[in-house]
């Protein structure tokens, strides 16, 4: 409300009188219209600096929250957002995936996994196929999907493979890129993923 809109509540000379008296004596206060006063200058500055001040903290303290250092590894909504894998591990369907940077054969690389308490990745359902395809990228990575000679595709854990996808090609040895699973020969140096259960 401007001062100009203030209604004229004391009609006294008296009033008139001790207001005048009031703007002499009170260095902050100026009085235009009779019941209106300014707000002194020293305090609209305080208050405007306590405001801007109080927004730049919370400003900081929201920002701080959301970027703090990575604390935490891939996983689904549906499990806890602590990871159970090691470092360069990626949790995913409560098992911990490791993608290669270097290449092998598929019997050094399966060697490669023992070493950390995995094997080869064991693949067991469409969701876990997708998420290792996505992760796998172009490079052509060893899975642990063998065939022995006159034998049955076998998993590296020992489970016999259920011709739930097709593999092309006609090699030994399964491996797996954004778009195929198919199988070469075994000596052949590629990418691996190993793959193990998480620590709980």
């Amino acid at each position: 409300m401007s001062c100009g809109d203030c209604p004229i509540t004391e009609t006294s000379s008296l009033r008139q009188e001790e207001g005048k008296k009031n703007s002499a004596t009170t260095p902050y206060f100026e009085t235009e219209h009779e019941g209106c006063l300014r707000v002194p200058i020293p305090c609209a500055v305080l208050m405007v600096v306590i405001i801007t001040v109080l927004i730049i903290a919370l400003t900081a303290l929201t920002v701080g929250k959301y970027n703090c250092p990575n604390q935490y590894k891939f996983s689904t909504a549906s499990e806890s957002h602590v990871s159970s894998c090691s470092d360069e591990w990626i949790l995913y369907h409560r098992k911990c995936y490791f993608f290669s940077t270097t290449t092998q054969s598929w019997t050094s690389a399966q060697n490669s996994c023992s070493e950390d308490g995995a094997t080869l990745a064991v693949i067991d359902s469409i969701k876990d196929m997708a998420f290792l395809k996505r992760y796998a990228g172009r490079a052509e990575h060893w899975i642990g999907l063998k065939n022995e000679t006159g034998q049955t595709w076998k998993w590296s854990n020992g489970k016999e493979f259920k011709h739930w996808f097709n593999l092309t090609r006609s090699g030994s040895c399964a491996f797996l890129n954004s778009t195929e699973v198919s199988s070469t020969e075994c000596e052949q140096s590629l990418h691996w993923i190993c793959s193990k259960p998480s620590r709980s």
